[in-house]
C-alpha cells in the first residue's frame, strides 16, 4: 500500500510524524483492535472454550504426535479462523484473511501478546500443542481439587 501524504514531516517547527503512519500500519492496527474486541467477546469464549473441552483429553506430553492432532489442528483452524473472519468481515467490509496473515509473516518480532499467541495456533502446529496441554494441565489439577 502506498505511503500517506505527510506535508511538514521533518519541520523544525512541527512534529508530525506520528500522524504519517503508512496505511498498511494502520490497517494491521485497526485489524489487531477489532480481534481483540471479538477474543473477549462472550460468543468467541464459548466457541473457543466448547473446543478445547471437546480435545484435550486427546493431548499428551510427548514428542511423538498422535494421527489424531492433525485432525483436530484442521478441524479448530476451520473453527476458529472462520469465527474470527466472520466477525472481521462485519466490522471490515473488504476483509481477507489471506491478506491479513501476510501482513503477520511481515512482522515476526511485532507479534507479542494473547491475540497473535491465539493467531499463533492457527499456522504453527507446536504452538497450537503447546496451547492443549497447558489447557490439559489446568483441567487435571481442577479434577484434582474436585470433591468425590
Amino acid at each position: 500500500m502506498a505511503q500517506e501524504q505527510c506535508l511538514f514531516e521533518g519541520s523544525d517547527d512541527l512534529d508530525i510524524s506520528h500522524h504519517c503512519q503508512d496505511v498498511e500500519e494502520k490497517y494491521f492496527a485497526q485489524v489487531v483492535g477489532h480481534i481483540e474486541d471479538i477474543l473477549l467477546d462472550d460468543s468467541f469464549l464459548k466457541i473457543h472454550k466448547d473446543f478445547m473441552e471437546e480435545y484435550w483429553t486427546e493431548f499428551e506430553e510427548s514428542d511423538e504426535n498422535k494421527l489424531i492432532y492433525t485432525d483436530i489442528f484442521k478441524k479448530y483452524v476451520e473453527t476458529i479462523e472462520k469465527f474470527l473472519e466472520t466477525e472481521l468481515k462485519k466490522k471490515i467490509p473488504n476483509f481477507s484473511m489471506l491478506e491479513f496473515e501476510y501482513e503477520l509473516r511481515k512482522r515476526p518480532n511485532e507479534l507479542v501478546g494473547e491475540v497473535f499467541e491465539i493467531l499463533s495456533t492457527f499456522t504453527d502446529f507446536v504452538s497450537f500443542k503447546e496451547k492443549f496441554l497447558d489447557y490439559k494441565a489446568v483441567c487435571s489439577h481442577c479434577l484434582l481439587l474436585k470433591p468425590f
